[in-house]
């Protein structure tokens, strides 16, 4: 009888252990995956891919939301304050993680190097400097030849002040020592609609936004802004290779999370991820969107951050380009 009394408390006790056991395992609820951009855009888009792929391998779902506002700073603001559990996430991206931080006229609401964990990349792509088909630029050695000859007369489109695309203006009138006049627009858009019609001489925009005017022969592409030839267009030199050492600048989506967040948690989500987009279904999705799916590690991708922000340190500080929030 003792035994028997013994081992119905130990199946008692073990039943009542196995729902704390299931309870610490991660992940048990809904994670949710910030995109401090509005829905629709390729950072949106892009962070449904891998939040789907992320539900289906971990049994849990991952919703994406959408706080907007303030270039991307208020998403990023709603996700340094979460709880480091890992079930609040954010979709980070130059604007509000390397580029705001380099340029904001006012400190912000968080330090992005030392409140964000990086888990890793989901997608990048290069700038793409474009001209209009119509344009007598064949090179990129043609038009720095035309912008030298006659200072301040080419003019370089963007899609805002503080802009991915302005940035690469900046960039590329610093390194060459060349007078360009930026003109800024609301979106990439209406800047590539101007470029189009010969309006502007050239943008160096996040490729996915070009490629459909590009692929049509609307928009003729010069070279890349990677440090080595972009996959989706392996015939198209980079700026370096093409007389502009030192123009490396990429767009890029990645998954992070609040600073203390355990390295379980972000290991898992890094390994997950990794496998994900290794997928051929996963990669031929983003591949049409214009992108090069990532995956890389924590370390690897914060080597990566670090890298970008001293490029934008080093360009605010040559230029002294300030914006405000």
């Amino acid at each position: 009888m003792k035994t028997l009394l013994t081992a119905l408390a130990s199946t008692a006790a073990l039943a009542l252990a196995l729902p704390t056991a299931a309870q610490d395992k991660y992940p048990n609820k809904t994670v949710r995956v910030l995109v401090p951009f509005a829905a629709g855009g390729a950072t949106d888009v892009l962070t449904r891919i891998a939040a789907a792929e992320l539900g289906k391998r971990l049994g849990q779902s991952f919703v994406v939301e959408n706080p907007a506002g303030a270039g991307g700073i208020i998403g990023a603001t709603q996700a340094v304050k979460a709880a480091p559990d890992g079930y609040t996430l954010l979709a980070g991206s130059p604007g509000p993680v390397t580029i705001m931080p380099a340029i904001s006229a006012k400190p912000l609401p968080y330090d992005a190097e030392k409140d964000l964990v990086p888990i890793t990349l989901i997608a990048d792509s290069p700038g793409g400097m474009t001209v209009g088909k119509n344009s007598p630029y064949k090179t990129v050695q043609e038009l720095l030849a035309a912008a030298k000859a006659s200072p301040g007369k080419l003019s370089c489109g963007s899609s805002g002040i503080g802009a991915f695309s302005h940035l690469n203006c900046e960039l590329l009138k610093t390194l060459m020592g060349i007078n360009v006049t930026h003109v800024p627009y609301r979106g990439a858009a209406p800047a590539m609609v101007d470029l189009v019609s010969g309006q502007t001489d050239f943008m160096i925009e996040n490729y996915p936004s070009p490629q459909k005017l590009i692929d049509a022969g609307e928009l003729r592409l010069l070279a890349v802004t990677s440090n080595r030839r972009f996959a989706l267009k392996p015939g198209t030199p980079t700026l370096a290779e093409s007389g502009v050492p030192g123009h490396v600048m990429t767009a890029w989506i990645g998954l992070m999370a609040p600073r203390g967040t355990p390295s379980e948690i972000v290991n898992l989500l890094q390994r997950e991820l990794s496998a994900a987009l290794k997928d051929p279904a996963v990669q031929k999705r983003l591949n049409d969107m214009g992108v090069v799916p990532g995956g890389m590690p924590p370390a690897e991708f914060a080597a990566y951050l670090a890298a970008e922000r001293e490029t934008y340190k080093g360009l605010a500080a040559k230029t002294g380009l300030k914006v405000d929030q």
